[in-house]
């Protein structure tokens, strides 16, 4: 079916405005050109109280050449005004079969949302063969099914099915047909064929919109994503694969619906991935917010209270990416790879010693050095799929499932990298939590001090112990190693900054960030500063903070930098 350009009008001055529209938003305009690739009529009901209803999935394009995009756009037609909808109100156009109808955005639309809940659970087939959905519970419940009816083939000894030749089946050829499509398909109705419970849009950002469904006995996550790629996006197939393996490190997966479109640009028939449904615990919280919270509030009697949580969390991760290297596998990163990082790394501190120049001042001899361990650096070690954007706001907190880690992204390229790249992210994460909190107790968020921007902390030791000896920055050093420690229980492993791609990588990380806050928010820069100057210099000693000269752990640079290797702060006691 097609849409009206009465519609498509609505649509080209709705769409700009909307969080999750892409980052090359301005190249659009603030009214661009759309052109609708896919219209798929997934709902219709003459339901008295909604005045007829009718839900619209479509698949938009926006741009062109480099920036085109293809978005993902849930309408509902309804026939009477809904006025707790206001907020999601579109517009309003004269529809050929429903009259004058009010056009509402999906992902917000409590009728919409539970139907394509109760679809993608149910494994619903739609007319047209436009839209499909894809029941991972559907499918253990006929697998097993299956495993407890009688064969109605021979077996071998083992239980695999075997051939008519005497050959046995592959796994891929034991997965239980698909249902026919009469066996599944629903035919419009004039009553809802489910009861419409409360929902609430969680997150609307980051090319997705997320919206809690309220049930009383299974709490429910649904996830639109707004910008479609050809293909299985690595945030559909890492948690799907997670939850098909058992793993207890995300919400569970219960399915998920595609669409299907003719790709005028492509010259090609294309399918993605619309909609993502999860298990969720609504009592669940940001780890980032259950940190701040925490660290806010500590004192001298109370650093330690996070470390439990911590040693959870870091079990977990490590849960996390043992169960990646066993789904996706593991490659040595010798050779080629390890070329490629050093030479990044490498060029990291050239570049940010072109851009905070006087920041990092005081650090040039270590820095040096750092780059001349760089280059003898034979391995980066195994190589595996990751998060790639792990940080405590992509970390959930449950009291009844424990920590689980979320919001997995597409722009995580398949390449495996080494699994300290989520480590130091966290770590970074934990340090900045316990940052805000210093900054904001001694009012230096609003300081207009500009001499850290100057000098560095090359001419005030004292300035850097007292970060050191402050309550916020002793628990960051003790929650980053519980949770490096509950880490290493769960790899069977011990890590911490000793390994020379997690120094390296933590390194790199802290030179980016203070470019980043030199440029952006000054009042930062003290954060990813005093760290980077403990994991190259070492603590300065009182008796040197009381020093006229400079600093003696100023000019020994490696041998501090070893013994402070044992400071948590940096993420290893």
């Amino acid at each position: 079916m097609a849409i009206s350009s009465e519609l498509e009008q609505l649509l080209a001055s709705w769409i700009p405005r909307q969080p999750w529209f892409p980052k090359l938003a301005a190249d659009f305009g603030t009214d661009p050109d759309i052109t609708p690739m896919s219209v798929a009529r997934a709902f219709s009901y003459t339901a008295e109280e909604l005045g007829g209803f009718a839900g619209l999935v479509t698949v938009i394009s926006v741009g062109d050449g480099p920036t085109l995009r293809r978005l993902n756009i849930p309408l509902t037609l309804r026939g009477a005004e809904d006025m707790h909808l206001r907020h999601a109100l579109i517009g309003r156009i004269d529809d050929l079969a429903l009259g004058t109808v009010y056009v509402y955005d999906g992902a917000a639309d409590p009728v919409f949302v539970n139907l394509m809940a109760d679809a993608i659970t149910k494994r619903k087939v739609f007319d047209g063969g436009q839209l499909s959905t894809e029941s991972l519970r559907h499918s253990q419940e006929k697998t097993e099914a299956r495993d407890r009816a009688p064969m109605p083939f021979p077996v071998t000894a083992n239980g695999d099915a075997a051939s008519v030749n005497g050959s046995t089946n592959t796994a891929a050829e034991a997965v239980p047909p698909k249902p026919s499509i009469g066996d599944l398909t629903v035919g419009a109705e004039d009553v809802m064929p489910v009861e419409t419970r409360p929902i609430e849009v969680s997150d609307s950002g980051q090319h997705k919109s997320t919206v809690i469904i309220h049930d009383e006995y299974e709490p429910m996550e649904l996830s639109f994503f707004r910008v479609l790629e050809n293909g299985m996006p690595s945030s559909l197939t890492i948690p799907v694969l997670l939850t098909e393996a058992g793993s207890r490190s995300v919400p569970e997966v219960i399915g998920w619906g595609s669409g299907r479109w003719y790709d005028m640009f492509e010259v090609q028939e294309m399918e993605a991935p619309m909609a993502l449904l999860s298990h969720v615990d609504v009592d669940a919280e940001p780890a980032w917010r259950e940190a701040v919270n925490t660290v806010c509030a500590v004192d001298s009697g109370s650093i330690g209270a996070y470390n439990a949580h911590a040693a959870e969390m870091g079990r977990r991760i490590g849960e996390l990416h043992t169960d990646m290297a066993a789904e996706f596998g593991v490659v040595e990163g010798a050779g080629e790879p390890t070329k490629q990082l050093v030479q990044k790394w490498v060029e990291r501190i050239d570049w940010a010693l072109g851009r905070a120049p006087l920041a990092l001042d005081s650090l040039v001899p270590e820095l040096r050095g750092h780059r001349a361990r760089l280059q003898g650096l034979e391995t980066i070690g195994t190589l595996q799929k990751i998060h790639g954007e792990l940080t405590l706001d992509h970390v959930v907190s449950s009291s009844t499932d424990g920590y689980s880690v979320v919001k997995f992204t597409d722009s995580t390229d398949s390449d495996p990298k080494p699994a300290a790249f989520d480590l130091v992210a966290l770590l970074r994460s934990i340090d900045y939590a316990a940052g805000f909190a210093r900054l904001q107790r001694t009012d230096a968020l609003d300081s207009e001090d500009g001499s850290l921007v100057v000098s560095g902390f090359g001419n005030d030791p004292g300035a850097l112990r007292a970060i050191f000896d402050s309550p916020e920055y002793l628990w960051a050093s003790q929650v980053q190693n519980s949770l490096l420690s509950g880490y290493s229980r769960a790899r069977g492993d011990s890590i911490g900054l000793s390994d020379p791609v997690l120094r390296a990588a933590l390194v790199d990380r802290l030179l980016v960030e203070v470019v980043t806050e030199l440029r952006n928010r000054p009042n930062w820069l003290s954060v990813p500063l005093a760290t980077l100057t403990l994991v190259l210099k070492g603590k300065p000693s009182r008796t040197e903070e009381a020093a006229e000269t400079r600093p003696s752990w100023a000019e020994s640079g490696e041998t501090e930098s070893e013994a402070a290797e044992g400071s948590a702060a940096s993420g290893d006691a």
